[in-house]
């Protein structure tokens, strides 16, 4: 009996993980709005009452992708933040974190992006409820920001406030990116704007 439970387990979990791929894969090629819970089942060869067995819908799904790509970003920003090079000034040391937290969003894709506002958009107009976003690192901006006023590169300031507004400039660009995308240096405007930002606060 035991070894029974072990396989019908071990076959739900192979199930699950095909809806899964499937969907991130269909996600990726097609955009989100384009791919229908029969194209996901349909490609998967899995019935179309099984992926309610395992996710709510389509958005549950997305949402499960979602995680699993925050996951990864907070494990590369973390490789990161220990490859920098502290002796750099401070201000070079903060657009070189902005700009590899863009790097690492353009290499999910636009597709996979749009995904991410379009589920943050909808949720938040439906239960009045905002949600974290991606870029939430402020630590490493403060900390960052706190080395440059220990050397006198830096003014004191708000550095809590400093790390919200370099925030909501990666938000806007990846915004952007998502409307003018391919024709947009998302990679160039951080780095202007975030250096462009931080000059205000230099001694």
């Amino acid at each position: 009996m035991k070894e029974k439970m072990t396989k019908r387990k071990q076959q739900a979990i192979e199930t699950r993980k095909r809806l899964y791929d499937t969907a991130k894969d269909l996600f990726s090629k097609n955009g989100y709005d384009a791919v229908s819970i029969d194209d996901i089942v349909q490609k998967a060869g899995v019935a179309r009452g099984s992926f309610y067995v395992y996710f709510l819908s389509k958005e549950d799904l997305s949402v499960y992708l979602m995680m699993d790509e925050i996951t990864l970003y907070q494990s590369q920003i973390a490789n990161s933040w220990a490859a920098l090079d502290k002796n750099l000034p401070a201000i070079d040391l903060i657009v070189e974190i902005a700009c590899a937290i863009c790097a690492m969003v353009k290499g999910w894709g636009v597709e996979t992006m749009r995904t991410v506002y379009k589920i943050f958009i909808e949720r938040a107009a439906t239960t009045g409820i905002s949600h974290k976003t991606t870029f939430e690192m402020p630590q490493l901006f403060t900390a960052l920001y706190d080395l440059g006023v220990s050397r006198n590169e830096f003014k004191p300031a708000d550095t809590a406030a400093i790390a919200e507004n370099i925030q909501t400039i990666l938000v806007g660009l990846t915004y952007q990116w998502c409307l003018y995308h391919p024709n947009y240096d998302f990679l160039g405007r951080a780095k202007v704007l975030v250096t462009e930002y931080l000059k205000g606060y230099k001694m």
